[in-house]
């Protein structure tokens, strides 16, 4: 039983430690593991990638399977499209636009509960379907186009439930701490002890097991006795508590708390980091080195830097393959991912169309009927006059396409205006055009009120003002002065006539002697 055991843990072991593309996420729930790898590749290259380890290209049936994939998507670091396995390889053009339009999963079946097509159109030639983190559409494109990365299925059936606080490292090529269903031929680091454990068939061995399985699991040497087998340490160390780590006798560093490295300067313990990691201000944890800051890090044209835990790795930029180890272009239109004219550029490509048509909206690569006057010729089969189509918004009449007033359905609340192939809704003034063409009062505009006077303009008011007061002043002041005058002049005169007549009837009496001068 023992060397039955021994041998099935050692394929497990030695499929644990294959390390052809290491994952970026993982996630395993319902007997089924998934993982997100960004390694650029075309289909057929992510497709044996995720083979060699028993697994497949991810299919997504259900709505459920869905929402796993956005989160693997949303959780990884990395930009760009990564592979689904759906592909179509029929030479025929189906007219199919329905569930998965004549694509089969990499499975060989076409059974599914859930389609996300990013367009619905038929499908006329080979493809194959990816999704990207931005846009999680199920998209169309060219087996062969080199991508940032693929995303893999595997069965996990005979899975171990978690150990607790530990740490997993599975044969799929990840390590996490998170996970909900361990797979079979996975090893696991229990804390606080560090204890290892290894999961075969949904059970759980701890270390140390067979010497002959990677020294039973022990950190320097496994020993064999009648009772099972041991781990042993070296002289100057003893064996810690978790039975298969070896630990320093009175060891400053046992009591460190270095993450990676331990030395001695004299009689003071130091911390130090391996290759691609730098030390933590706190002077015994470890952080990764962003080589990709240094620029010369992936000399050569179209080559980009994508840093890894502890290393970086360089590649070749979207639109360029690597060939001999430079980054030639791709030739996109080999592919025809354009309905009518395709440009090649550098790294890229550019769709057109013909006359008649312009570039979809929605999908750049597509050609959309289209006519710029209210009347245009329709667009028929040559091999059958009577299947004639217009753009959107015309109808046909005879062999015409003309424009069809949308003003009159009424769907506008205030005012219409009818254009080629569609119509314009406004609103009169102090309202705001809403969705569906109607119209709202326009709250967001301030009520107006006078405008405010400059300071120039109120100085000059002020001057104005007080030169007016002046000339008022002014003006009684000589209004009153002349009247006093005139008083004054006209009392002298009935005094002095007064006088007169009294000179004539008395001789005898005197004048005052103002009088006496004035007459003389």
């Amino acid at each position: 039983m023992r060397e039955i055991l021994g041998m099935a843990m050692a394929m497990a072991l030695v499929l644990l430690r294959l390390r052809t593309a290491n994952a970026n996420n993982v996630y395993c729930a319902d007997e089924k593991c998934f993982t997100i790898h960004a390694n650029t590749a075309s289909f057929h290259a992510a497709s044996n990638a995720c083979k060699v380890k028993d697994g497949h290209l991810m299919t997504v049936r259900t709505a459920q399977t869905s929402s796993v994939l956005a989160g693997l998507l949303e959780n990884t670091n990395v930009s760009g499209d990564f592979w689904l396995g759906l592909e179509y390889v029929d030479a025929r053009c189906l007219d199919s636009t329905a569930g998965l339009k004549g694509y089969k999963w990499i499975t060989g079946d076409d059974t599914t509960h859930y389609s996300n097509w990013q367009i619905t159109d038929a499908v006329c030639f080979s493809r194959c379907v990816s999704v990207s983190r931005n846009a999680q559409k199920w998209k169309e494109r060219s087996c062969q186009e080199i991508i940032q990365g693929y995303l893999c299925e595997y069965n996990n059936t005979d899975h171990c439930t978690p150990l607790g606080n530990a740490s997993y490292e599975t044969p799929f090529g990840f390590t996490s701490d998170n996970l909900k269903q361990i797979p079979s031929g996975s090893n696991g680091t229990a804390q606080p002890l560090g204890t290892r454990h290894a999961c075969l068939t949904g059970t759980w061995y701890q270390a140390p097991w067979s010497c002959e399985v990677f020294r039973g699991g022990c950190e320097h040497q496994c020993e064999s006795t009648p009772q099972g087998f041991k781990c042993v340490c070296p002289a100057g160390f003893e064996l810690d508590k978790n039975g298969v780590t070896c630990s320093r006798k009175d060891d400053p560093c046992a009591q460190a708390g270095c993450a990676q490295q331990c030395s001695f300067s004299g009689a003071k313990v130091v911390c130090a980091c391996g290759p691609g990691f730098q030390l933590h201000a706190d002077g015994k944890t470890c952080g990764d080195i962003n080589e990709c800051t240094d620029t010369g890090a992936c000399p050569g044209a179209n080559k980009q830097c994508v840093n890894t835990l502890g290393s970086f790795e360089c590649r070749c930029a979207p639109g360029f393959q690597n060939e001999d180890g430079a980054c030639s272009d791709v030739d996109e239109c080999s592919s025809a991912p354009c309905d009518h004219n395709c440009i090649n550029t550098i790294g890229g490509y550019n769709c057109s169309c013909g006359d008649g048509y312009r570039q979809s909206k929605e999908d750049i690569t597509k050609c959309d009927i289209y006519c710029p006057t209210f009347e245009c010729p329709a667009h028929c089969d040559p091999n059958n006059n009577a299947q004639c189509d217009c753009p959107d918004g015309f109808l046909l009449e005879d062999d015409l396409c003309v424009d069809m007033d949308e003003c009159d359905n009424g769907d506008c609340d205030q005012e219409c205006k009818n254009t080629a192939g569609s119509f314009i809704c406004s609103c009169n003034k102090g309202f705001r055009l809403v969705d569906n063409g109607k119209c709202e009062p326009d709250l967001s505009k301030p009520t107006s009120r006078p405008a405010a006077l400059s300071a120039g303009s109120l100085m000059a008011i002020m001057v104005c003002i007080v030169i007016s007061i002046l000339l008022l002043v002014c003006l009684a002041h000589c209004v009153r002065s002349k009247m006093h005058h005139y008083d004054v002049h006209k009392g002298h005169d009935e005094i002095y006539n007064f006088q007169q007549v009294i000179i004539d009837k008395n001789t005898h009496l005197s004048y005052p002697n103002r009088y006496l001068k004035r007459e003389a």
